[in-house]
């Protein structure tokens, strides 16, 4: 049958293949004879295209080839490490020798809908149970249509691949509500203060500072210059910076001077245990390099213990929201985090806060009461007695 319906479609479907390449899709006709003729286009549309992307020498590749070499040559190279997993998941989910021009809507689908069955740790209850919560849609948009859209992009522009059909991304996106700026305030950090070792709370201090994100807070000593007091990052899409150290950032740095001749900040392990996700074993009381997974460990351990309900990232937003309320200077934030945009800055640190939003209402309270004191009728004078 070369056309065909399918449940919930009042119009006629093509699905074939050219030389083990698939053609699939919609023929927006609803009459058998006509979608016969558009079937028939498609097929010589097709053919054609075969027969140039086999004179340029393009080739198929399979999901599990493209999410290795991409890992190989992108993701580990960037701010994410948890993107690996993430591409093993998917490689699980579609097939590891599925070919990418074979993926379709239906298969983005199934991936997005079988990842909002998955939950992570969120904390432990007054027994000491642990508890957990659905991941979110952003987590769920990152690492299923967003990571196989970079994927597939690499594959097609970088490694000279053939998609075809290329998939309705956007349909498969999920609603992302927009989180408020969260700012970690004084009396939280002198809360975490009393929770957290010394060498966590000199990091999260520095990253306050600095406005660093985590992977870009593990510092090597070759990224320091004393004599200039400037670190050297990588930065988000790898992009370099060499950013000022204030008096108190140059003063964390030089204080951890010996620890190690390679780390910046580093840790001393409490109890003897071998990381899950890294393999890695640390011996009790000897001192090791912080590590992505271990800073966002101590934050998700300790920081309830103060009573914080915040994200590692909310450091960062902590930097822009102080530097924004002291300085009033758009443009200065978005150096300090660069951003690209200006409208990123923005879009995300001129929100107004509590405390912006209260001092503003007791300005405007002041000033009405004044002014309806300046408005009162003036007393009579007294008389003088004789």
């Amino acid at each position: 049958m070369s056309v065909f319906r399918v449940k919930n479609s009042p119009y006629y479907q093509f699905d074939f293949q050219i030389k083990g390449h698939r053609f699939y899709g919609s023929t927006e006709e609803t009459n058998e004879r006509a979608a016969k003729e558009i079937e028939k286009a498609e097929r010589a549309q097709a053919a054609r295209l075969v027969q140039e992307s086999i004179r340029a020498g393009r080739k198929p590749m399979t999901v599990g080839v493209a999410c290795d070499r991409w890992w190989s040559e992108v993701g580990q190279h960037g701010s994410d490490p948890d993107l690996e997993r993430a591409l093993d998941w998917l490689k699980g989910q579609i097939g590891p020798k599925v070919a990418l021009h074979d993926i379709n809507d239906d298969m983005i689908t199934l991936a997005v809908e079988a990842r909002r069955t998955h939950v992570m740790r969120a904390g432990r209850d007054t027994k000491g149970k642990q508890l957990y919560r659905p991941i979110s849609n952003r987590t769920i948009n990152k690492t299923v249509p967003s990571l196989l859209r970079r994927v597939m992009n690499r594959a097609r522009k970088a490694w000279s691949v053939t998609i075809f059909n290329e998939p309705d991304w956007q349909e498969h996106f999920l609603p992302e509500p927009k989180r408020p700026v969260r700012e970690i305030t004084l009396s939280e950090d002198a809360a975490l203060d009393e929770v957290e070792s010394r060498e966590y709370a000199e990091l999260r201090e520095f990253a306050e500072i600095m406005g660093l994100r985590r992977k870009e807070l593990l510092l090597k000593w070759t990224q320091v210059d004393f004599n200039l007091s400037t670190i050297a990052i990588i930065g988000k899409g790898g992009i370099p910076a060499i950013l000022p150290l204030t008096q108190r950032a140059y003063q964390i740095l030089w204080g951890l001077r010996g620890n190690d001749p390679m780390h910046v900040f580093t840790f001393v392990a409490q109890r003897t245990r071998v990381c899950p996700k890294t393999g890695t074993k640390f011996i009790r009381g000897q001192r090791y390099p912080m590590t992505y997974y271990g800073i966002g460990t101590n934050r998700r351990r300790l920081w309830p213990k103060a009573g914080v309900d915040a994200r590692l990232h909310d450091t960062r937003h902590t930097t822009g929201q102080r530097a924004l309320r002291t300085t009033g200077n758009l443009k200065l934030v978005q150096r300090l985090l660069r951003h690209t945009e200006v409208g990123t800055t923005a879009r995300f640190y001129t929100d107004t806060t509590m405390a912006d939003l209260r001092a503003g209402m007791e300005s405007v309270e002041s000033r009405k009461k004044s002014q309806t004191e300046n408005l009162a009728p003036a007393k009579p004078m007294e008389e003088k007695g004789e």
